[in-house]
């Protein structure tokens, strides 16, 4: 299964989406460093975020969605898994870019696996401290990261990680 939740359901959360890049990449995340492209190698990206107030359920399957092309093949495990536990939720009928990881969510990469960290605090700094201490590098400092500076949410590793 690539959904691995840790602590007592709820709707809202931590969270980190692996993806896979198969080939190289080349990615602007909207306007961030007036629009710089990054060129990634195959390997995973790791992107951290969270959910907060009950929103973590359509948070996730809005990232599972794309806005120009067919969903990330991810997205229908996912819907399945919050409707097992008895979630009524479904997928946005359309979706506009508008954070850093709607970019990284657009690109070919694919989603490979959500990592679920249940609960009502904030948990982005701790997650990303932990990636970079399985070896995952950060793209940019800022990137995805407005509520840290110096952080960044988005880490690259050439390698799946053990997150779980």
């Amino acid at each position: 299964m690539s959904v691995l939740a840790h602590g007592t359901p709820q709707k809202s959360g931590a969270y980190v989406l692996e993806l896979a890049i198969e080939a190289p990449l080349e990615l602007a995340f909207g306007r961030f460093q007036g629009g710089r492209v990054f060129r990634l190698a195959p390997g995973r990206v790791y992107y951290v975020g969270s959910a907060l107030a009950g929103r973590l359920p359509s948070r996730l399957l809005r990232h599972a969605t794309r806005a120009g092309g067919p969903p990330h093949r991810m997205r229908g495990e996912l819907l399945a898994y919050f409707q097992a536990l008895g979630w009524a939720v479904r997928p946005p009928a359309r979706k506009t870019l508008h954070w850093h990881a709607d970019h990284l969510m657009e690109s070919p990469a694919e989603l490979a696996a959500v990592y679920l960290f249940y609960g009502g605090t904030r948990r982005e700094a701790f997650l990303e401290d932990a990636l970079r201490a399985l070896g995952a590098e950060p793209l940019a400092p800022g990137l995805g990261a407005g509520d840290r500076p110096g952080g960044s949410h988005v880490l690259w590793s050439p390698e799946p990680l053990n997150v779980s």
